[in-house]
């Protein structure tokens, strides 16, 4: 005899009441599998204090510790501040915000044969005549790379904290009016506003930087928010200047 449709909403009711039951009632199994256990997941962020100064980590990751001797992404700008004669206690000094040179800031050589590239220092500022791009610091004047490296030394404490998507514009250590391009020493940041809060630097309207593939200008930096004990860090690994339109 064929069910009513009473009958079959009666049974209906009866099967979901049961399968509800089952779930309700903490069982450990569903029709022979195992129900999915809960699983404590823990939440974590990424420290970025590293408990020493600037200029210990640029050491440290520049001359290589004894734990990890070929660590040496900094090599090229410690060769630099020793050339330069600049005082190192310049790394030292609280409230600053340092630009670290990425070995690749300053040399970086791509193709077949390998010819150093415009966008790292020694192929950006090319020497003598007919010019051609550098090989080492020391073919450059002292003060020029002195000055070079005052520029990435950056007034107050500028990271993720307080920077904002609009550009801000600071003050660096490079003495006034030396830069014919910079007379002003100025550096902007930026933090682009989206899902990875990109730092860009020199990324701002009328900015001279080029930006190969991106639609606005500036330098994307490599590695942001390092917070030494005397100040922020951000490295950089291409190079870095300051060119308005």
């Amino acid at each position: 005899m064929k069910a009513t449709n009473v009958q079959k909403k009666l049974i209906y009711c009866s099967i979901c009441i049961c399968c509800g039951s089952i779930l309700l009632s903490g069982c450990k199994k569903l029709f022979g599998l195992k129900l999915q256990e809960n699983q404590q997941h823990i939440v974590s962020t990424i420290d970025p204090h590293i408990n020493k100064s600037a200029w210990q980590f640029l050491k440290d990751r520049g001359l290589g510790p004894a734990t990890s001797p070929n660590d040496t992404i900094f090599k090229r700008m410690y060769q630099a501040i020793i050339y330069s004669g600049i005082d190192t206690n310049e790394y030292l000094q609280p409230n600053r915000t340092f630009i670290f040179l990425h070995n690749d800031a300053i040399l970086r050589k791509a193709g077949t044969p390998a010819v150093t590239q415009g966008d790292c220092y020694f192929g950006k500022y090319k020497v003598g005549s007919p010019a051609v791009a550098a090989t080492k610091w020391e073919d450059y004047p002292q003060l020029q790379v002195k000055n070079y490296l005052l520029s990435l030394i950056v007034r107050g404490e500028h990271t993720f904290e307080n920077i904002t998507p609009d550009p801000e514009f600071d003050t660096t250590y490079m003495p006034k009016n030396y830069d014919p391009l910079n007379p002003e020493s100025l550096i902007t940041f930026r933090v682009i506003n989206d899902r990875d809060s990109r730092l860009r630097i020199n990324d701002f309207p009328g900015s001279d930087f080029p930006s190969p593939g991106l639609a606005s200008p500036g330098l994307q930096a490599r590695t942001a928010g390092i917070l030494s004990t005397n100040g922020p860090i951000h490295v950089i690994d291409r190079v870095l200047f300051f060119q308005r339109h």
